[in-house]
C-alpha cells in the first residue's frame, strides 16, 4: 500500500505540473507578487532582530507566505509545518507535537522551539509548552508570512529555543483594508467561523481585529489495546471531539504599537492516556492563552535605533482525568510581566552593533492536583530571569560577512547561561549564498519537571539546563531565474538531556538529566515559481538521531523525508493544488516501529473576481470558495504516542474533507 500511494502522489504532482504549464495559457494570470524574486526580497526580522532577507540572515530560514497557506489550504500551524523541510509532526489526539531535524521527545510539549507572535513568545511558564494546533486558535486568514529559522536561537531569544525560532507575522490594517467572514464545514462534525477587520485610518491609525470560533464533533475510534467488554471494546465514539475560540486585535499609531490576543480551547481525550478510565465522558483538557504587549520603536538617526517593549502574559490549564469513578482535576495558572530594551547602531556602513536587555518576572506558576478526597498538589513556584545579549555584525569584504553574539540569562531557578552563536555568510553573486553556522543553546527545566506532581511524578529541584552545540554548512543558489535551490548539512550534540525515569527506589516518575543525544543530516530543496502561474516545491531530508550512551536510535525520528506540493493557475479566478509528504518508519518507546507511510491531497480555490478583474456579478465579485480533501488515497498510518499511552503509536485521521466560503467586503 505504502508503495503504491508513494506512485500516486508523484502522479499526482507530476498532473498538476503538466496541467497547470498548459492550462494556465488560456488566461493572463497575474504572478507579479508570486514570483521567485519577490519571494527572496522579502524582510525578515526573527534571524537577527532586525530586517534583512532570507539570504542575508546568520541562519536556514523558511518563509511560509499568506499566498500559500491560502492555496495549500492549512488552517493551523501544525498544517504548515508538515509540510516544512526537516520537520514532522506527531499527534496524540489531544495535543500536536513538532519535531526537527530528527527530535521530538514524547509528550515535551513542544518546549524545545520557540513561538513568537509578532516577536512575542507564545510559550507558557509552567510546560514551556507551544501551541501549533486548535489549542493555538488563530485564524491563519490574519498571517502574511511566517518565519522559520532552524538551529540554535539562544544567543538572542534564551531559553526554548534550542531547535527553531518560528515566528508569526500578522497582516497590518492596511494589509486587510477591510472585512472578511469565514464559515467552514467539512468531515467529523467540523464547523468553525471567522472575523477579520482591518483598516489604516486618515489619522495615521492602522487597526486590525480577528475573531475565530471553531468546533469538531470527533469521530469513532478503535484501540486494540482497551478491546474489552468492560472498556467497549476498544471503541472511543465521538470522544476527540474539539472546541476552540480566539480573538486578536493590533493599533499601530506613530511609533507605538499594541496587540493583545486571547485563546481558549477544550478537547477531549479518546485515548485512556495516564491510565484514566476508557471511554468516558469526563476525559478533557482545557487551555486558555492571553497576552497584551506595548511596543516603541523608533529611529535616533539613519544609524540609530531604540525598541522598548512590556508586556503581561497569562496561561491557564485545566485537566479532568476520570479514575475508577473518580475525577482527578489538575490545573496549572501563570502569570508574568516583562520588559525589553533594545539598541541597534551602525558603527560604520559595514558594521551594524545590537545589544539587548530583557527582564521578566513570573508571579504566578502554580499548580494544583485534586480529587474530592485528596490533595496532592497545591503549590506556587514563582521566578525571575534577566537577560543581557549583544549582536555585532561586520561586513569584512563586499561578499563577506561575519555575524557573533552571545546571550547571558540568569534564572532565580537554575542559576546561569551563556550561549554565543557565530555566523560567516559568503554571496559571491546575487545568485548563490554559502553559510557557515555555530550555534549553542539552552533549555532550563520547567517547573513541572522540577517540582513534579506529588503524586505519581516526584519533583527533581538539582535539574541542569538541557544544552545543544550545533555546526551547519548551507549552500542557497538560483539555478535558473525562476528555480531556487537549498542543501544544508548539519550537526549536533545535546548535552543533560532531559528525560522521565522510574526512581527503584519508590517507583515513581522523575525527571533526570539522563541522556545525552548526536545528530546529523542532510536537507535539500527546490522551490519554483514560473511565469505560466505554477508554483511548487520538492524537500528531502535524511537524518539520523541516536543515543550514542545506550548505542540506539533515538525514539521518534524517521530517517527519511519528503515533502512537495505544486499549485497552478487554470484561469485567472480557479486554482489547483496538489501535496504530498512521504515519511519512513519511526521507533516507538516500547522500541516498535511504525510503518512508513505517504500522503496525498488536493485543493481548489475558486478566488473572488475583483482579484482578477474579472467577471460583473456583485456575489462573486466578493466570494471565495475552496476545498480541500486530505489524505486523499484514505492511508491507514500512526505516529508514535508517549509515556502516558498504552497505545505504541496513534492512528492518524483517513481522508477526509473541508470547504471553505470567504466573503470579502
Amino acid at each position: 500500500m505504502n508503495r503504491m500511494a508513494i506512485s500516486l502522489m508523484f502522479v499526482a504532482v507530476g498532473i498538476g505540473a503538466a496541467a497547470g504549464g498548459a492550462l494556465a495559457q488560456m488566461g493572463d494570470t497575474n504572478v507579479a507578487d508570486r514570483s521567485l524574486d519577490s519571494l527572496l526580497s522579502i524582510e525578515i526580522s526573527t534571524a537577527a532582530k532586525y530586517a534583512q532577507t532570507s539570504q542575508e540572515a546568520p541562519a536556514t530560514v523558511t518563509i511560509v507566505t499568506s499566498e500559500e497557506i491560502e492555496r495549500y489550504g492549512f488552517h493551523t500551524l501544525e498544517d504548515v509545518l508538515a509540510t516544512v523541510r526537516g520537520f514532522y509532526i506527531s499527534n496524540d489526539r489531544n495535543y500536536s507535537y513538532v519535531g526537527v531535524r530528527g527530535f521530538s521527545r514524547p509528550t515535551d510539549y513542544n518546549n524545545r522551539i520557540l513561538l513568537l507572535l509578532n516577536g512575542h513568545s507564545l510559550n507558557e511558564n509552567v510546560y514551556g509548552s507551544a501551541f501549533i494546533g486548535t489549542d493555538l486558535a488563530l485564524d491563519l486568514d490574519l498571517i502574511d508570512r511566517i518565519e522559520i529559522v532552524r538551529g540554535p536561537g539562544s544567543a538572542l531569544y534564551g531559553t526554548n529555543a534550542m531547535f527553531a525560532v518560528i515566528n508569526l507575522i500578522t497582516k497590518t490594517g492596511n494589509g486587510v483594508d477591510g472585512l472578511t467572514i469565514s464559515g467552514e464545514g467539512g468531515s467529523y462534525g467540523r464547523r468553525r467561523g471567522g472575523a477579520i477587520f482591518g483598516k489604516r485610518f486618515a489619522s495615521g491609525l492602522d487597526l486590525s481585529v480577528s475573531g475565530l470560533w471553531g468546533d469538531v464533533d470527533g469521530q469513532r475510534l478503535y484501540y486494540k489495546e482497551y478491546d474489552a467488554l468492560a472498556t467497549n471494546h476498544g471503541i472511543a465514539e465521538h470522544l476527540d471531539w474539539d472546541r476552540y475560540s480566539s480573538g486578536m486585535a493590533t493599533a499601530a499609531w506613530k511609533r507605538f504599537t499594541l496587540q493583545g490576543c486571547t485563546s481558549v480551547r477544550r478537547k477531549g481525550i479518546p485515548t485512556g492516556a495516564w491510565g484514566i478510565d476508557f471511554d468516558n465522558d469526563d476525559a478533557m483538557t482545557l487551555d486558555r492563552r492571553a497576552f497584551v504587549e506595548l511596543r516603541f520603536s523608533d529611529s535616533w538617526s539613519a544609524d540609530k535605533h531604540v525598541m522598548v517593549r512590556g508586556y503581561y502574559d497569562h496561561c491557564g490549564y485545566c485537566g479532568t482525568y476520570p479514575f475508577d469513578g473518580q475525577d482527578l482535576i489538575e490545573t496549572t495558572n501563570g502569570r508574568w510581566f516583562g520588559t525589553e530594551g533594545q539598541f541597534g547602531w551602525d558603527l560604520r556602513t559595514d558594521d551594524r552593533l545590537t545589544l539587548g536587555v530583557e527582564y521578566q518576572r513570573h508571579p504566578g506558576a502554580d499548580y494544583h492536583a485534586s480529587t474530592p478526597d485528596s490533595v496532592y498538589s497545591d503549590a506556587s513556584f514563582p521566578y525571575r530571569l534577566a537577560s543581557i545579549y549583544v549582536q555585532n555584525e561586520l561586513q569584512l569584504t563586499r561578499d563577506l560577512s561575519f555575524t557573533a553574539g552571545v546571550r547571558w540569562d540568569d534564572h532565580s531557578t537554575v542559576g546561569s547561561s551563556t550561549t554565543p552563536r557565530a555566523a560567516l555568510v559568503f554571496s559571491p553573486h546575487q545568485w548563490g549564498t554559502y553559510k557557515l553556522l555555530y550555534g549553542e543553546a539552552f533549555r532550563a527545566p520547567n517547573i513541572y519537571e522540577t517540582h513534579g506532581t506529588g503524586d505519581v511524578l516526584k519533583g527533581n529541584p538539582g535539574l541542569k539546563p538541557e544544552r545543544i552545540r550545533t555546526v551547519e554548512v548551507a549552500w542557497e543558489q538560483r539555478l535558473t531565474p525562476e528555480l531556487w535551490g537549498t542543501a544544508s548539512f548539519y550537526r549536533y550534540v545535546m548535552e543533560d538531556l532531559i528525560d522521565q525515569t522510574i526512581d527503584p527506589a519508590d517507583s515513581l516518575l522523575q525527571y533526570r538529566n539522563i541522556s545525552r543525544a548526536e545528530a546529523e543530516g542532510i536537507e535539500l530543496e527546490l522551490d519554483t515559481r514560473l511565469r505560466s502561474g505554477v508554483d511548487g516545491y520538492i524537500s528531502y531530508t535524511l537524518e539520523d538521531t541516536n543515543d550514542p550512551v545506550l548505542h540506539e536510535d533515538l525514539s521518534n525520528c524517521p530517517h527519511h523525508l519528503v515533502r512537495m506540493g505544486v499549485t497552478c493557475d487554470l484561469r485567472r479566478y480557479l486554482e489547483v493544488a496538489v501535496r504530498g509528504q512521504y515519511e519512513s518508519a519511526r521507533t516507538t518507546i516500547y522500541r516498535t516501529k511504525t510503518d512508513p507511510y505517504s500522503l496525498a491531497g488536493v485543493g481548489v480555490v475558486l478566488k473572488p473576481r475583483h482579484q482578477t478583474g474579472s467577471g460583473t456579478g456583485a456575489l462573486f465579485n466578493h466570494l471565495a470558495v475552496s476545498l480541500w480533501i486530505n489524505n486523499l488515497f484514505d492511508v491507514t498510518y500512526r505516529t508514535p504516542g508517549g509515556v502516558e499511552h498504552r497505545q505504541p503509536a496513534l492512528a492518524q485521521n483517513g481522508r477526509n474533507f473541508v470547504m471553505k466560503l470567504q466573503y470579502e467586503l
